[in-house]
């Protein structure tokens, strides 16, 4: 993320410690793209903060000095962080469909230029969305886009994970899905089935479009859905499923690796 450097992290890595070393203590393989990430994110982060000299009373240099003598294991193309504009770019000797591209090219960006995205983009970008798959068909998915500074900024305080970029993002979207669409408590889990295929499309069709953006979850205490539902005028039978920024990200914007689990941990044929 932009702005001044400063001690970052803590909490967080000294957790990421002792999950890794319960990894090894459970026996799991240490050739797991999990645990092999783990150890690339927490170099990086050691790297980041020993250069920058930002740990002056050893918060944590010291500890993840004790981990990397106990774990040597190395794996460079698991390194973090990288530039965006160089994920496809990485793919080239591998032939990769077009879609494939698109896939690694979406990221989610922390980093945005002031500059709106003109309307018809965005709009663009919303028709292909409604190509997504509902339940029988029922469409219940509405967006909402807040534009102005003010109002965004308003917005994004009630939603807990946009600190220190949130307000750079020119526009923050409302994915709500229409309640009234379903018929009883059977189908409770369906809004969030359907605004999370229609945000998926959403996101890879503003990302062919050039336009990058970041999934802000929606969990929120009940007082803030309903503070922005009257703010916002959103009608109640309207479910907030996310908030998303979305905008231009800046020149040579650095994103996380974020190693995948392998496939073999995802995907099981069943006979």
């Amino acid at each position: 993320m932009p702005g001044p450097s400063r001690l970052f992290g803590v909490e967080p890595a000294l957790a990421s410690i002792k999950l890794v070393r319960r990894w090894i203590a459970c026996g799991f393989p240490r050739h797991d793209t999990v645990y092999l990430g783990a150890l690339e994110t927490l170099r990086s982060y050691h790297n980041r903060i020993g250069s920058e000299r930002l740990d002056p009373q050893e918060k944590i240099l010291s500890r993840l000095d004790k981990l990397f003598s106990d774990c040597s294991e190395r794996s460079p193309g698991l390194s973090t962080p990288v530039r965006l504009d160089s994920l496809v770019e990485s793919m080239k000797g591998e032939k990769p469909t077009e879609f494939e591209k698109l896939a690694v090219a979406r990221r989610s960006v922390r980093n945005f230029k002031p500059d709106l995205v003109p309307m018809t983009i965005i709009e663009k970008a919303v028709k292909l969305a409604q190509l997504s798959p509902s339940a029988c068909n029922r469409q219940p998915c509405r967006l909402y886009l807040v534009s102005d500074s003010e109002r965004r900024n308003e917005l994004l305080s009630y939603q807990n994970g946009n600190r220190g970029f949130g307000h750079l993002a020119p526009h923050i979207a409302i994915l709500t899905v229409d309640e009234g669409c379903f018929f009883d408590a059977s189908e409770r889990h369906e809004p969030y089935i359907d605004g999370g295929l229609f945000a998926m499309s959403l996101i890879i069709a503003l990302k062919d479009l050039g336009v990058s953006s970041c999934c802000l979850n929606w969990c929120v205490p009940p007082k803030n859905d309903v503070s922005v539902h009257r703010s916002f005028d959103i009608p109640n039978a309207q479910r907030i499923i996310m908030l998303i920024a979305i905008g231009y990200d800046q020149f040579e914007t650095l994103v996380p690796r974020s190693p995948r689990r392998l496939t073999t941990n995802v995907f099981q044929i069943l006979t």
